[in-house]
């Protein structure tokens, strides 16, 4: 597979495992030192992504058993050697009144290297609207 085909699987196993996986699952998403900011909230490291995660999955937030899903959608993947950059959109969709709502939408700003075990997001922007 192309290295932008590699990309656009990786955001998209990102967002399924948001919604179906457990929080250890990100260690295959996120180098080590990955940062992840969210509107004011910013997790250094993916032990702190993790952590935050599970507190998400602890309020209901998010995760299996909430009835939410994250669909996102790659805009363009920019890839230069062993770094890459990926634009997304993404919907935050729940359910309210027991029919599906969104919640949120905004843009992923991602920028990603390509370790030995493949492609990494070592930055991620989370933007609202």
């Amino acid at each position: 597979m192309s290295d932008d085909a590699l990309i656009r699987s990786l955001l998209g196993r990102a967002a399924h495992l948001a919604d179906e996986g457990t929080p250890e699952d990100y260690r295959a998403l996120y180098t080590p030192g990955a940062i992840w900011t969210m509107g004011e909230s910013t997790q250094t490291g993916v032990e702190e992504i993790i952590e935050a995660t599970r507190r998400r999955r602890a309020q209901g937030v998010s995760g299996p058993g909430t009835g939410t899903r994250h669909f996102v959608t790659p805009m363009h993947v920019t890839v230069d050697g062993d770094s890459a950059t990926a634009v997304s959109y993404f919907l935050f969709l729940g359910d309210t009144a027991n029919a599906p709502a969104v919640k949120l939408f905004g843009v992923y700003t991602d920028d990603l290297v390509r370790t030995a075990d493949g492609w990494r997001i070592s930055r991620r922007v989370s933007r609202a609207g």
